[in-house]
């Protein structure tokens, strides 16, 4: 049952996510979900479409945030599961005092919950959903917090234009720890993720040269990122397709103050061994 729930999304993916699946596309958002549930105490969203509160329990959740994600006009997200996609504006979202989102537009995670990596301030929020009862427009799917499947999500803050001419340089940020989606020897040990890239934006045309590096299971795998950004800042850039193997999504994004960062959207390495891993980060941009 678990995989036809899988294959579905990622139909409604290619058909509404993306203008065309494998290239450019804008996203477009989900419905908003009209009954917030996930944590217990007050989220601490603001911005322009108000503040978020929940209900339910957490436990053992991980990581921590300097400021609450300030959910605006402008903001976006992406939400990534074991095959299955969506994002777009980010209309709805709860989010509990130690920074972690439960509730994204009408993706919901509630019952005795726990998010890991959780990691974010005013301008992104990043985490991965590990255990509780995720509810979707699919459906629900039940995360033990023992066979490895999660859902990882990262919320920003969308640009409204590209700058003319900029050079950035973009490393470190945060990612989610790899989820093991298939193929052989898919132990979930030693697993991280890494990136670095430079951005050249010269007479309204971006290139991007940049590559991402995952580590599971003793095994490596180094992604190429796409070549360029898309044709608008709501777009989403695919290195070989989304929901292929390997593959890469890549949008700039608001930092604040003048500053941005390089959200990758989701990614899927495979290893030497055949394994496959998923998961979603950002990497922090400096201008030269």
């Amino acid at each position: 049952m678990k995989k036809a729930l899988l294959i579905t999304t990622v139909s409604a993916a290619c058909l509404f996510l993306l203008q065309a699946c494998g290239g450019d596309g804008d996203d477009t958002s989900i419905p908003p979900s009209t009954t917030p549930s996930g944590n217990t105490g007050t989220g601490g969203n603001t911005g322009g479409n108000g503040t978020g509160t929940g209900t339910g329990t957490s436990s053992h959740d991980q990581g921590s945030i300097s400021a609450p994600f300030a959910r605006g006009d402008a903001s976006r997200y992406f939400l990534v599961n074991l095959g299955s996609f969506n994002g777009g504006a980010l209309s709805n979202s709860v989010q509990a005092a130690d920074g972690a989102m439960t509730t994204i537009n009408s993706n919901q995670l509630s019952g005795n919950y726990s998010v890991q990596n959780i990691a974010g301030d005013a301008s992104f929020a990043i985490g991965r959903w590990v255990k509780g009862t995720v509810t979707t427009d699919n459906g629900t799917d039940t995360l033990t917090g023992t066979d490895g499947n999660a859902y990882h999500y990262i919320a920003y803050q969308g640009l409204s234009a590209y700058p003319d001419t900029l050079t950035l340089h973009c490393t470190g940020g945060n990612f989610t720890t790899p989820t093991y989606s298939g193929g052989s020897n898919g132990a979930s040990t030693g697993t991280s993720a890494s990136g670095t890239a430079d951005i050249t934006f010269s007479g309204g045309e971006s290139t991007v040269d940049g590559t991402l590096t995952v580590n599971a299971n003793g095994e490596t795998a180094t992604l190429n990122l796409p070549k360029s950004l898309p044709n608008t800042p709501t777009g989403s850039s695919f290195s070989g397709g989304l929901g292929v193997s390997p593959s890469v999504g890549v949008q700039l994004a608001d930092a604040g103050n003048g500053t941005y960062a390089l959200m990758i959207l989701e990614y899927s390495a495979a290893m030497p061994s055949g394994a496959t891993y998923v998961g979603v980060g950002r990497l922090a941009c400096t201008s030269n």
